[in-house]
């Protein structure tokens, strides 16, 4: 368990850090490739939500607690994706 709240602490701070980034660079760049790879990142940091709606989480229409609440939900399902994928490897290496 003390692996998973490690990994989600991570990815919080990777996500938060990677999508003011995207965000700074779609607002001030004028470089078409910036501006795509940006958003294409973008679209990968909310990848689980974003099969449900194209606008979740970052861009959702609703209060400030329902996209706090769905980007938490995002970024818990990365950690368990991880988490998962760091123990079958830990766990066929052994």
């Amino acid at each position: 368990m003390k692996l998973f709240f490690k990994l989600l602490f991570i990815v919080i701070i990777l996500e938060i850090v990677i999508g003011i980034s995207c965000t700074y660079i779609i607002q001030e760049s004028s470089s078409r490739f910036l501006v795509n790879l940006s958003n294409l990142i973008i679209i990968f940091l909310s990848f689980p939500i974003y099969l449900i709606d194209k606008t979740y989480p970052f861009y959702a229409v609703g209060s400030e607690g329902f996209g706090f609440m769905l980007v938490f939900i995002n970024v818990t399902l990365q950690t368990l994706a991880l988490y998962a994928f760091i123990r079958i490897v830990t766990k066929n290496k052994n």
